[in-house]
């Protein structure tokens, strides 16, 4: 038996690099069917003339489509919690007003002769002294995230997952399944990373830089697919429908 591990070795769902220091937990779980083969087909039944439809008008006649198969598979959907922990330099100026009569300030045992510059107040401008120091902030920046990916790699809100019971041994279920299981299909941690790991606009050195998958949930949701024909054109239409809310399921 495959233990979860490899499952998701199997899948390519994250590849981790040395930055990762934690031991990642994988979780898998098999959501249940709610929707039996009869709700299914009478779904299937007031739609698909629907999907052949273009525009208002042209639709076709209810008699001239029909419905080859129905059949079950398992769609992969990834929640994955992120972290990325920024230490770096951004470079700042500080500007300072003076007195008419300053000519020149010490700061750390150096000199910084003032420069004139041009100030507005209200409507009037007028010269005034200032002296600017070059500097540079050092900030520690951390952010967490969770995003949720289909198995083709594609960001898809959280809450439009179906929510449902899971099977009570979720890695037997998907060896018996097998080829009706799909798994994701690109390198997820590629796809995170790039994601979370954006470095904010003012940074001029970095110290330091991590990006880490910290919790993972694999999901497997049922999804009935209807393959309809149109005897007429002989043109054929997929409809996705979730085994768990009866809905046509896209994401």
């Amino acid at each position: 038996m495959q233990t979860d591990d490899q499952i998701l070795s199997r899948s390519t769902l994250l590849e981790q690099d040395s930055s990762s220091k934690k031991s990642l937990k994988h979780i898998v779980l098999v959501q249940k069917i709610s929707k039996d083969y009869a709700a299914i087909k009478s779904i299937v039944d007031k739609n698909m003339v629907k999907v052949f439809s273009k525009m208002r008008f042209l639709k076709p006649k209810a008699n001239e489509i029909d419905c080859e198969s129905i059949q079950i598979y398992y769609d992969s959907f990834l929640i994955a919690n992120t972290k990325y922990f920024i230490d770096y330099y951004k470079k700042r100026e500080y500007c300072i007003d003076l007195d008419d009569n300053v000519t020149e300030v010490l700061v750390f045992d150096q000199n910084i002769k003032p420069k004139i510059v041009k100030a507005k107040s209200g409507i009037k401008t007028s010269p005034k002294k200032q002296i600017i120091i070059d500097s540079k902030e050092r900030i520690k920046l951390e952010i967490s995230k969770q995003i949720a990916l289909n198995r083709k790699g594609r960001i898809i809100n959280r809450k439009d997952l179906p929510s449902a019971p899971c099977e009570s041994d979720p890695t037997k279920f998907l060896d018996e399944y097998g080829l009706d299981v799909r798994h994701p299909e690109v390198n997820m941690w590629e796809i995170l990373k790039n994601e979370v790991m954006k470095r904010p606009p003012d940074v001029s050195e970095v110290i330091d830089e991590s990006f880490q998958v910290t919790h993972q949930v694999l999901i497997f949701t049922p999804v009935y697919e209807a393959r309809i024909v149109n005897l007429a054109t002989h043109e054929i239409r997929i409809i996705p429908i979730s085994g768990v809310t009866g809905k046509i399921f896209v994401l």
